[in-house]
C-alpha cells in the first residue's frame, strides 16, 4: 500500500473521571521541597489533555468528571471560598463537570464522594460514546467499582495518578493482564498548575 492510501487511525473518545482531592493532594509528591498544592490551581482540562497525548493511539478528551468535597460555609467559609473559587475556574473549560458533595462528617459525605466516583466509572464505561475511561485516583476503596466498569461489554479502563503517590488502586483487564497506569511527574504538574492568584484573578 503506497503512503496515500495509508489508513487514518481515527482518535478514541476519552473520558476522564477525577477525584478531586485526591488528584489534588497526590500532587504533593511532585512538587520541590517546601512548595504546596495550596499555593496552585490546576486546569483538569489541561490535565486530561495531558493524559491524552500520552497515550499510544490518537485521543480526545470527550469529558471531565471531577468529583470532590467542599466544606459547609457554616464550618469554615474561607475554605469553602477557596472551593467555589476553583470550581468556577475548572468550570471554564466546557468538557468539565464538577459534582461537589459538602462535608457533613457525622453523615458520611466522605462515602458520598466515593459512592459518586464509583457512579461515575462505572456509567462512562458503559457510555457507548466513550472508548476509554481514566481513572485519575490513588483511592483503594474505588477498586469495586473499577472492577465492575472493566467487564462492561467494550469497556477499556486506565489509571492515571501521580508520580510516587501510593496506591492500593489497579486495574486489571478482562484477560488477566494488568492494565496501564499514566504516572504523571513535575514536568507535567507544572504544564497544568500555575499560583493561584494569578489564574483566579483572571
Amino acid at each position: 500500500m503506497n503512503q496515500n492510501n495509508a489508513v487514518i487511525s481515527m482518535p478514541q473518545n476519552v473520558a476522564v473521571v477525577i477525584d478531586g482531592w485526591n488528584a489534588l493532594r497526590g500532587a504533593d509528591q511532585v512538587l520541590d521541597f517546601g512548595d504546596q498544592i495550596d499555593q496552585y490551581v490546576i486546569d483538569f482540562g489541561k490535565l486530561a489533555d495531558e493524559i491524552a497525548g500520552q497515550r499510544n493511539r490518537p485521543s480526545r478528551i470527550v469529558s471531565v468528571t471531577v468529583v470532590i468535597g467542599v466544606h459547609h460555609r457554616a464550618q469554615n467559609p474561607r475554605a469553602r471560598m477557596v472551593a467555589d473559587q476553583n470550581i468556577r475556574f475548572w468550570q471554564r473549560d466546557k468538557r468539565v463537570q464538577v459534582i461537589a458533595f459538602e462535608n457533613h462528617w457525622q453523615h458520611g459525605s466522605e462515602k458520598g464522594v466515593d459512592m459518586e466516583l464509583g457512579m461515575q466509572v462505572v456509567e462512562q464505561a458503559a457510555n457507548p460514546k466513550v472508548d476509554t475511561v481514566v481513572v485519575f485516583s490513588a483511592d483503594r476503596d474505588l477498586q469495586p467499582a473499577v472492577d465492575r466498569a472493566v467487564v462492561k461489554p467494550g469497556a477499556h479502563i486506565e489509571l492515571a495518578r501521580w508520580e510516587g503517590q501510593s496506591s492500593g488502586l489497579w486495574v486489571r483487564q478482562r484477560n488477566g493482564k494488568p492494565g496501564w497506569c499514566h504516572w504523571l511527574g513535575s514536568e507535567t504538574f507544572h504544564k497544568v498548575a500555575t499560583p493561584r492568584g494569578h489564574q483566579l484573578a483572571a
